[in-house]
């Protein structure tokens, strides 16, 4: 009888563990972050902060010291990842022991959000101020206001430091940080001359594991272990701490250590954040500094997973990790026919393969999760559909297996899905089947027919798309053009490639994209929906690169070219200090910056020599 109840009680615990396992394992919206360490949390609490504002301005008029105030985040934003974000600004200028020094002995140091108050007085609104940013105040006037930090530089952020103080007496922090550059070719061993000097031993073991990371990740984790043990008190200790974790904007591509341009010294004064100023970068040196940046950033296996955007849950990562490989993948692909270098252009191809052999492994992939499978499936086929024409392959099983994966995931209506079903996926799904069929590969057109149906049933009146798509024939819908502007040309290429529409509409499409593209662009760099337009940063290179191709497929080529340089100058106003690209915090700079170079791929009428 014991024995009996056991049994079932153990049954019972099976079956109570399988449908728990089973239910998150379907479709889990959990979002599971991580949460910094007894070290890490330390990061950026070397800055002597104040909070509260007033406070500092009193005490800036008894020292005659400057305020320097970190607002990491405002009321009303748009973020959904407020923490990282500060995790990332905490973890990496207010980590360097010269930048700590330098804020400490010539700044009052405020960190705080603003007051109602505060936020109305000094304009930092939502669109006006995205978050992270600083302000400087002097004399109770605010002298500098920096907003849209992304990239990460302490040769760029304490440059503008001193500038504001007018501090002539201070080397410039390019010649100061690269004193630190030698101590990474030491080695660290109980005999050297380093080893008890607690400064310049943790400046060497960060510098030498951030070093390291780049070509082995593990030799990078035992330097930066090494440096939390030895020195747990020190500033860079708490930053090697947040890095181990995942969490510090190193290993997530968010900083940078190598030289920039000394145009890009200058931003903060002539553009916006750490967007580079106008004409800093050639095309060509896009190139080259975004595909070094993707080299970087690869892993051994061949991936991509600086992404943390977990809108869909954190099972869904797996997925958005594919996704962003096989958009790497295409960028590198594309860099092939522009890159000179014998030694560039064979890491490269190794980089391709790599890419390849991680997106066509299905145990990468997360087939149980909804939310973003259709990105990882999409993608992923576009990029085997370039590496089959990269390779001059006729037939490859891989191809054809991604193709039938696609397909298999469309709804019974016919639409496919993001969360939802909706327009701008159903057009992806559509976009990447005709560019398989264009390789060989064989299409089910009844597939293809349902979702084409869906799209046009999803089309209004006016020639704008809905979000969300809908089981009734659209009708005009209030300010439809400019809620659905970066979709449309998606949607209308998908249906003209499919024979479903024609040059009339793509083109109606294309220009209405570039009128309101200042919807889509007034979203940038936020990691949420914006206003009531619905787009947000992820959908700014999404809807860039649609764009991108949607010009490709015009035949009016004088039209074509002019969409093609408009856009090219688009793109070519966005690069990062260092060159790179990003939409978004969550998505990352290898999303950024492949989806970038894929732009400026299509809006160029011919490749280098």
């Amino acid at each position: 009888m014991n024995h009996d109840l056991v049994r079932c009680c153990w049954t019972i615990c099976l079956l109570a563990a399988f449908f728990s396992t089973k239910v998150d394992a379907q479709n889990s919206t959990r979002k599971l972050r991580v949460s910094p360490d007894a070290i890490a949390v330390k990061a950026g609490t070397y800055v002597q902060w104040s909070n509260n504002l007033d406070a500092a301005i009193a005490t800036s008029k008894t020292s005659g010291k400057p305020v320097f105030w970190y607002v990491p985040t405002i009321r009303g934003t748009f973020m959904d990842r407020k923490k990282e974000i500060d995790r990332y600004m905490m973890a990496g200028f207010f980590s360097w022991p010269h930048v700590i020094n330098y804020l400490n002995e010539n700044f009052v140091c405020v960190k705080a959000a603003p007051t109602p108050d505060q936020q109305q007085r000094l304009q930092l609104s939502r669109y006006k101020f995205v978050e992270p940013g600083f302000l400087i105040i002097a004399n109770n006037k605010v002298i500098r206001k920096v907003d849209q930090i992304t990239t990460q530089h302490p040769d760029w952020f304490i440059g503008l430091l001193q500038r504001d103080i007018k501090d002539s007496e201070t080397k410039p922090i390019q010649e100061e940080f690269r004193q630190f550059e030698h101590l990474a070719k030491f080695d660290l061993n109980e005999s050297s001359p380093l080893f008890s000097l607690d400064d310049e031993s943790a400046y060497a073991y960060m510098i030498k594991g951030m070093h390291s990371y780049k070509n082995g990740r593990q030799e990078a984790e035992k330097l930066w272990r090494q440096l939390v043990k030895k020195f747990p008190n020190h500033p860079l200790a708490a930053k090697a701490a947040a890095e181990l974790q995942g969490i510090g904007p190193y290993t997530r591509g968010m900083e940078i250590i190598t030289p920039i341009p000394e145009s890009c010294m200058l931003t903060g004064v002539n553009s916006r954040g750490t967007r580079a100023p106008g004409g800093s970068y050639s095309e060509k040196q896009l190139w080259q500094r975004g595909i070094n940046f993707l080299n970087a950033m690869q892993r051994k296996n061949g991936s991509f997973i600086d992404s943390d955007y977990d809108f869909g849950g954190t099972d869904s990562l797996p997925n958005v990790h594919v996704a962003v490989t096989a958009l790497a993948g295409m960028a590198f692909i594309e860099s092939l026919s522009r890159t000179v270098d014998d030694g560039e252009l064979a890491n490269t191809k190794k980089a391709i393969d790599k890419c390849f052999t991680f997106v066509t492994n299905e145990s990468n992939l997360n087939r149980n999760d909804r939310d973003e499978i259709l990105w990882a499936e999409a993608f992923r086929l576009r990029f085997l559909c370039d590496y089959a024409r990269f390779k001059k392959i006729k037939q490859m099983p891989e191809l054809q297996s991604a193709v039938l994966a696609l397909e298999n995931i469309q709804s019974r209506r016919g639409s496919w899905y993001h969360e939802y079903e909706n327009s701008f996926v159903t057009a992806t799904a559509l976009n990447a089947l005709y560019d398989a069929k264009t390789v060989g590969a064989k299409i089910n057109p009844t597939k293809v027919n349902a979702g084409v149906n869906v799209l046009l049933n999803d089309r209004f009146s006016d020639g704008a798309y809905p979000y969300l798509s809908k089981k009734r024939k659209q009708t005009k819908g209030h300010d439809s053009i400019q809620a659905s502007a970066g979709r449309m040309p998606l949607c209308e290429l998908a249906l003209t490639s499919w024979r479903h529409s024609d040059q009339n509409r793509l083109q109606f499409a294309i220009e209405q994209s570039f009128k309101h593209h200042d919807k889509l662009a007034i979203g940038l760099k936020y990691d949420n929906h914006t206003s009531t337009h619905g787009y947000g940063g992820f959908f700014f290179w999404y809807d860039m690169r649609s764009r991108s191709e949607a010009i490709s497929a015009l035949t009016d080529e004088q039209l074509k070219k002019q969409y093609r340089e408009q856009q090219r100058q688009l793109v070519m106003e966005l690069p990062e200090i260092d060159g790179c690209f990003v939409d978004s915090h969550e998505l990352g700079r290898c999303y950024g910056t492949a989806m970038a170079l894929l732009c400026l791929a299509s809006s160029s009428d011919e490749k280098s020599d």
